[in-house]
């Protein structure tokens, strides 16, 4: 049974096997003991970085990341890196489209400040690159990254989130709970949730503008103009981004929320927040991805950064503090073949039918992206 069953199906080359699982677990260290977030030192050791670009790095100390995953988990992401090579990190956290807006004007007036950048739109990316803005460098550890997952040379995914609806269990009665562990998309529109639901607007990044070009673009035959209309009869808070919004969830302050990735969810399940959610399908889902800037002033330690980060050791490093799906093959989540945290739960689920061939649709890559202008007209913003 596949990890997420219809990868290729819906877009990627390949899917994550059965077989994947079980090579993931023993490439990761998993024991009767316990389990290794981590691959053999084998693995390790035949992607290691250049002696020369690891004293090059070493002599610079530093870097300084923009990054659009949460700020708890990515400070306990890079302190890995940081524990491996002593070098420290600067990470600088905001919504991706408003954060990628001030990376460009920075580097466009001459200050050069990031020097490595994760987003979730690659679209974006790419015009960069086309500017001279972004770097060209091909990590050797890139090798590892699925073939859907990177433009060699300019970006490497980070990891696949895929994306559902989330709830608080305190929140909710009984009935309700049933209602919501059915994994319908349209349980969003129902009319119990007017007051107490939450969404993020599509401007704020790539993930956002995924989960509304599923309902407003490349699904909009079973969606459409209509189900979104319901939702915003509800009167829901919009947040202009989803980590706070995922904040507010877990203290109670919503009931229900959609946009709910899967990292974020887990990071949260992991604190012991009240939380549950679910996959309806198609369950849209985005790739993180990573780049270098061109005028980064760290440049050596952005690329050894780089290595890392798509490394087996990088890659498998997120399973410590979330729930991700590796863009790498070989790097699989030992939790789920083991049962471990939320596998456990007879409530989860994993995604069944993922939705991202959303990233060849010719509406996806406008990049006037009119379907933030639509989605704002229906909800009247």
């Amino acid at each position: 049974m596949d990890h997420f069953k219809d990868l290729a199906a819906k877009g990627l080359q390949r899917g994550l096997s059965r077989r994947d699982v079980l090579r993931g677990s023993v490439a990761l260290g998993l024991t009767a003991t316990g389990l290794s977030f981590y691959p053999s030192l084998a693995q390790a050791a035949a992607e290691a970085p250049s002696p020369d670009l690891i004293a090059a790095a070493k002599t610079e100390g530093t870097l300084t990341y923009y990054h659009t995953t949460a700020i708890d988990l990515t400070a306990k992401w890079t302190a890995e890196f940081t524990k491996k090579y002593g070098i420290s990190t600067q990470n600088v956290r905001g919504p991706s489209y408003p954060l990628f807006d001030r990376w460009l004007t920075e580097e466009r007036v001459g200050q050069h400040i990031a020097d490595a950048i994760q987003i979730t739109d690659t679209v974006l990316i790419e015009a960069a690159h086309t500017e001279g803005l972004i770097a060209d460098y091909t990590p050797a550890s890139g090798a590892g990254i699925r073939p859907e997952m990177k433009k060699e040379g300019v970006w490497y995914t980070l990891f696949l989130n895929a994306m559902g609806y989330a709830w608080n269990t305190q929140r909710v009665t009984p009935e309700e709970e049933q209602l919501l562990e059915q994994r319908s998309w349209e349980v969003l529109t129902d009319p119990r949730w007017k007051g107490r639901f939450a969404t993020a607007t599509p401007a704020s990044g790539g993930s956002s503008f995924s989960y509304v070009y599923m309902l407003l673009g490349g699904k909009r035959d079973k969606f459409g103009p209509d189900f979104v209309a319901k939702q915003a009869a509800l009167g829901p808070q919009v947040y202009e981004s989803k980590s706070p919004m995922y904040d507010r969830l877990a203290a109670g302050e919503f009931a229900l929320v959609d946009q709910a990735s899967q990292s974020d969810m887990g990071g949260l399940y992991l604190k012991g927040a009240p939380i549950r959610w679910a996959f309806p399908n198609p369950t849209p889902a985005n790739l993180t991805v990573q780049t270098i800037s061109s005028h980064a002033p760290h440049g050596n330690a952005a690329r050894l950064f780089q290595e890392w980060a798509m490394s087996a050791v990088g890659q498998a490093a997120w399973f410590k503090f979330a729930g991700v799906t590796s863009a790498r093959a070989d790097t699989v989540d030992p939790r789920k073949a083991a049962k471990a945290d939320w596998y456990k739960e007879a409530w989860y689920a994993d995604p069944e039918q993922v939705y991202i061939d959303y990233l060849r649709d010719a509406g996806y890559v406008d990049p006037a992206k009119p379907i933030i202008a639509e989605w704002n007209q229906i909800f009247g913003r």
